[in-house]
């Protein structure tokens, strides 16, 4: 498949991932019905199966690896620390505090994993930066 084309499907897969996780999150907090529905349980497993399989796809079309490519690295890693932090938002035996601050961290981490794609740098704080006057 053209890598164009790839992109377009990762990107639109990260975009309703990062949605239903959001939305999962906010619901999980406030213990709402919803959380209950057989949608809202297969939905995110089947988004991010195509998410990741649309970065695999990727990233071999582009001759990337995350042994010669160090911002794929810093991405794999953290979105291992994300899959980690959703894990124990989305738990319901946990504290809300607890709970609360795992969503809040794994929405911190999400951005920096969205930032480094898209400055190909594990420090994309530095090209974020505005340029000097």
């Amino acid at each position: 498949m053209h890598p164009e084309i790839l992109k377009l499907i990762h990107v639109g897969s990260v975009s309703v991932s990062f949605g239903l996780f959001f939305l999962r999150g906010w619901w999980r907090l406030h213990d709402a019905p919803h959380l209950r529905q057989r949608w809202v349980r297969i939905a995110p497993h089947l988004v991010d199966t195509v998410l990741l399989t649309s970065a695999i796809a990727l990233a071999a079309s582009l001759g990337y690896s995350p042994l010669d490519t160090p911002w794929l690295a810093a991405k794999i890693v953290a979105l291992l620390v994300y899959i980690g932090l959703g894990t124990v938002a989305l738990k319901r035996r946990r504290s809300r505090s607890i709970r609360l601050s795992a969503w809040l961290a794994a929405l911190a981490v999400f951005l920096y994993i969205a930032s480094v794609a898209v400055c190909h740098t594990p420090a994309p704080w530095q090209c974020l930066q505005a340029p000097a006057s």
